[in-house]
């Protein structure tokens, strides 16, 4: 697709995927990078602010590192990473020429393991004064349908906010029925090297890795600059008032400079 096909493409569905933008030399480096960022893990027994830990099957093992918060802020090469042209062009075409980095986060489904991720739309998680943030998730390894890669409900980006409460519980997912995600899902396995972007307001859910590989990605989500969050958000943790400027301007110094 050139560009104009896949800004229509974005607009009708709300995600799209982009294959081998990083070369097999990259990948492979990346996936050392990401195998010391865990080993910095070890000897964990609790999860704490940056290492996300979770113990699977009947809970007797040990606690195996799930999610890295952050690590663009942990290692030079993912900041690097979230900084890459390649991605930047791809989201300026989507939100606009000033981009912000909001957060990063590294997702792991180990072999024969891992867990579901029910359908939720991130927006819920931090709600702001208009939708103009994007996912971006950098595959380290093959997505497939048996490790669990993500699945979208194309167009779901237009439907508006979702309930995800349980009475005054935010609960991190879609309340209510279901099936009909279900029925118009999509599946999106990714070769290593590739990149799947979504819209904050697409639905999307994972399987569990039922195969003998892991299955690990970085997410990085952009916002345009001129969006900013509700006082309020709904999930305590995902609450940063202002993301890092990557490229184009930050409207915030355009008024400061006015002063």
């Amino acid at each position: 697709m050139d560009d104009n096909e896949r800004r229509h493409f974005w607009k009708e569905n709300g995600y799209l995927v982009l294959e081998e933008v990083f070369s097999p030399a990259e990948v492979e480096s990346l996936r050392g990078s990401a195998d010391r960022l865990t080993a910095r893990a070890e000897g964990l027994t609790q999860s704490t602010d940056r290492f996300i830990l979770r113990t699977f099957g009947d809970g007797g093992g040990a606690p195996i590192v799930q999610q890295i918060a952050e690590p663009h802020e942990l290692g030079g090469e993912w900041m690097a990473l979230a900084r890459d042209p390649r991605i930047l062009d791809t989201v300026e075409m989507l939100i606009g020429p000033n981009i912000q980095l909001y957060y990063s986060m590294m997702m792991m489904k180990p072999a024969r393991q891992g867990s579901r991720a029910p359908w939720h739309q991130d927006f819920a998680f931090f709600v702001h004064d208009r939708a103009s943030l994007v996912a971006c998730q950098v595959y380290l390894d093959d997505s497939t349908l048996e490790n669990g890669c993500v699945r979208v409900v194309p167009g779901s980006h237009r439907d508006g906010l979702l309930n995800h409460f349980h009475g005054d519980e935010f609960t991190e997912m879609v309340q209510g029925d279901t099936a009909e995600f279900d029925a118009r899902e999509v599946a999106l396995p990714v070769k290593a090297g590739g990149v799947a972007f979504w819209h904050c307001m697409t639905l999307h859910s994972s399987h569990p890795n039922t195969s003998a590989f892991p299955r690990r990605a970085i997410v990085f989500e952009y916002k345009d600059a001129n969006a900013r969050l509700l006082k309020g958000s709904f999930s305590a943790s995902e609450v940063r008032a202002a993301g890092m400027m990557l490229r184009g301007k930050d409207p915030r110094a355009e008024l400061l400079s006015a002063l």
